[in-house]
């Protein structure tokens, strides 16, 4: 059911941001004497409505999930014509983005920036054993890795080819929340920037 609304979520969203991106004059717009066609420069390195999905997991019935999609004219703060706001159900596990004014979101338009640092927020209401996985990409170039911190642990894992194995312990309160997990997005010089398949 929460799925459902996510993915509303996420298309109502990317309505937005394509409503925003045809309402803009193009800057430094070069005209071709041939065709008079208007060619934009490129404004960052992700093309916008590219997006991940990054998934909470317990066990096949218990997970929950977050969505982030990537448009350049997109707010880092809280926006209520692009974000959806999260709204804890009764499910064991959840899981968050968290905007840069704080506030818990379950679907997340932004701008990329190299280096950019996004903050998770995870909890259960059980001890034990959880994962965290990117269970969903959408035109995320292959250059592009996806670091997951744990500052917990003082461990980090690039989501990109791996899931995190991780514990919860409900009476250690460090061991969960918003203090514990982060997202690092950065480009590998190293890798050709091609963009994955969906």
């Amino acid at each position: 059911m929460k799925t459902s609304v996510i993915l509303l979520l996420s298309l109502l969203s990317l309505s937005s941001c394509i409503k925003e991106l045809n309402s803009l004059p193009v800057p430094n717009a070069v005209k071709s004497k041939a065709s008079d066609i208007r060619i934009a420069p490129k404004a960052d390195t992700i093309p916008d409505y590219a997006a991940f999905r990054l998934r909470l997991l317990k066990d096949s019935l218990n997970y929950d999930e977050t969505m982030f999609l990537f448009c350049s004219t997109s707010k880092l703060c809280y926006d209520p014509q692009a974000d959806g706001p999260y709204l804890q159900g009764f499910g064991q596990v959840n899981l968050a983005s968290i905007s840069s004014d704080g506030r818990d979101l379950a679907v997340y338009n932004l701008p990329y920036k190299q280096g950019m640092k996004i903050g998770v927020d995870v909890n259960a209401r059980a001890d034990g054993p959880y994962v965290i996985d990117i269970d969903y990409q959408r035109q995320i170039p292959a250059n592009l890795q996806i670091w997951l911190k744990d500052a917990y642990l003082k461990d980090s894992v690039n989501l990109s080819n791996t899931r995190y194995n991780f514990n919860i312990t409900t009476a250690d309160t460090n061991s969960f929340g918003k203090r514990r997990f982060s997202l690092v997005i950065r480009e590998n010089p190293g890798q050709h920037q091609n963009v994955m398949p969906h």
